[in-house]
């Protein structure tokens, strides 16, 4: 997925460590951030692609082909194509931070 497809990944993955009291360096942020980014868009991606129509998937297919699409364009996009995107992303947002807090909690 675009790398701006959801932007809003990255602030919502710290405020998570911040819970847990997981403070990392500026050099841990670049190495673990892009991981749990990365897992959590795949996360939202296979939550999410099948709720689109056949219409939908095609403009998701030529979004995501094209690397100058915006921020705005993939918010338009998920609106648009998923009447409950908000709080489908919601959902499977908080599911995913209780794994990782459950994770995170197995660790310390």
């Amino acid at each position: 997925m675009a790398a701006s497809q959801f932007n809003f990944l990255n602030e919502y993955l710290v405020r998570l460590l911040e819970e847990n009291k997981i403070s990392l360096t500026p050099e841990q942020q670049k190495t673990y951030l892009p991981q749990l980014l990365s897992h959590a868009q795949l996360r939202l991606g296979i939550e999410l692609l099948p709720k689109l129509s056949p219409g939908n998937k095609e403009r998701f297919a030529q979004l995501a082909e094209n690397e100058e699409t915006s921020a705005d364009e993939w918010r338009q996009f998920w609106y648009a194509a998923i009447p409950t995107f908000e709080e489908d992303v919601k959902n499977i947002l908080m599911k995913f931070s209780d794994r990782v807090t459950q994770l995170l909690g197995e660790s310390a």
